[in-house]
């Protein structure tokens, strides 16, 4: 029997992908809603694998090309 996981604190979890979210709904109006969730969705996990919100934003338009991602 191993130990539990940890079940994530909901404040901090929605504290540190807020950014991510009002980024994407700032770019809304320029790019479509897909593109605007799929950034705000890259950005969150990058968050989640340990970059701050300023890191995960330059890698994520870093992999845009022509304000689109690639397939």
């Amino acid at each position: 029997m191993g130990i539990p996981p940890m079940i994530p604190d909901y404040q901090r979890t929605i504290m540190l992908v807020m950014p991510a979210v009002r980024h994407s709904l700032r770019e809304t109006r320029p790019v479509s809603v897909k593109h605007s969730v799929t950034e705000a969705a890259l950005i969150s996990y990058l968050i989640g694998r340990g970059y701050d919100y300023h890191q995960a934003v330059r890698i994520v338009e870093s992999w845009e090309c022509y304000e689109s991602f690639p397939r």
